[in-house]
C-alpha cells in the first residue's frame, strides 16, 4: 500500500483505492424472497439491496423459466436458502403460495427470517415471534433490510459492509457508511478490523471526514487497536491527529 504524502486542506481530494482484505461478499449465502405477485416491485427492490452486498436472492417471477418445473424449483430454493425475506401484506396473506413458503420455513430453524411489512401486516403463524420492519416510504433500503441482519449473520454481512464503507466517495458518504459498523467493532474478527483500518488509511474521504476522524475511527482504534498491524495503526493515528497522509519513519512515503 502506497500512501501519498500530500498535505490536505480539508477538501474532498480524490481517494486512493481502498485495500480490502476481508471477503468482498458473503460466502455461499442465498436468500429466498417470498411475496405476492401484486407486490413484485418490492421483491425486485429487496433483491437489488441484497445484491449490493453479494447475496444472491431468488424471485419466482424473475428466476423461474417457463420450461422449469416451478414447484420443484421453489422447493429446492426453499431448502437451499440461508435467509428468508417475506414481504408481508394483505395480498401476501391472500396468496396461494406465499403463506405455504412461510410454513415451509418452520422445518428449517437454522434459516434467518427477516420479514418486512408493506402495509402494516404483521408476522403470523410460526413467524409471529419474529419482529417485522415497516417499509415506511415505499422503498426497501440497505438500512432497512441488511443492517439489522448484522447481529444475526455477522460473518456473512460485516465483510460486505466494510467493502461498501471502504468505497466511500465523499465525507458525508463515508460517515453514512461507517455509522452502521460503529456498534459492531467489538464483534469484528482480526481480519475484519484490519480490512476496515486498511480501507480508512487508504481513503481520505474516510479518515478526514469529521465524524470518522473524531468519533468512528478513534473508537475502532480503542476497541480493535491491539489487533491491527503496527504499520496500519501508526498510519491511521498519524492521519487522524495531523490531517495529512502518513510518511514512513524515514520521511519517505510508506510502502
Amino acid at each position: 500500500m502506497t500512501l501519498k504524502p500530500t498535505r490536505l486542506g480539508g477538501t474532498n481530494q480524490k481517494a486512493n483505492p481502498p485495500t480490502i482484505r476481508a471477503s468482498d461478499a458473503p460466502a455461499d449465502v442465498r436468500a429466498f424472497i417470498s411475496y405476492s405477485h401484486v407486490d413484485r416491485k418490492y421483491g425486485a427492490q429487496a433483491k437489488n439491496v441484497l445484491a449490493e452486498i453479494g447475496i444472491e436472492a431468488f424471485l419466482a417471477h424473475e428466476d423461474l423459466k417457463v420450461s422449469e418445473a416451478w414447484r420443484e424449483r421453489i422447493l429446492d430454493e426453499l431448502r437451499r436458502c440461508d435467509l428468508f425475506v417475506p414481504l408481508l401484506s394483505k395480498s401476501f396473506l391472500e396468496s396461494q403460495w406465499a403463506p405455504q413458503e412461510s410454513g415451509f420455513m418452520a422445518s428449517r430453524p437454522d434459516v434467518v427470517i427477516a420479514p418486512l411489512s408493506i402495509d402494516g401486516t404483521t408476522p403470523f403463524g410460526f413467524m409471529s415471534s419474529v419482529q417485522s420492519r415497516f417499509i415506511a416510504d415505499g422503498t426497501i433500503t440497505r438500512e432497512l433490510l441488511v443492517e439489522p441482519l448484522v447481529t444475526r449473520m455477522p460473518r456473512k454481512i460485516l465483510p460486505a459492509l466494510i467493502r461498501i464503507a471502504g468505497a466511500a466517495k465523499s465525507f458525508r458518504d463515508a460517515e453514512a457508511k461507517m455509522r452502521p459498523l460503529l456498534g459492531h467493532f467489538s464483534s469484528f474478527t482480526k481480519e475484519e478490523a484490519q480490512a476496515l483500518a486498511d480501507a480508512a488509511v487508504s481513503n481520505v474521504q474516510i479518515w478526514d471526514a469529521a465524524l470518522c476522524r473524531t468519533e468512528y475511527l478513534p473508537e475502532l482504534i480503542r476497541v480493535q487497536g491491539r489487533n491491527l498491524k503496527r504499520k496500519t495503526l501508526r498510519a491511521l493515528k498519524y492521519q487522524l491527529e495531523n490531517g495529512r497522509w502518513y510518511r514512513g519513519d524515514d520521511g519517505r512515503p510508506e510502502d
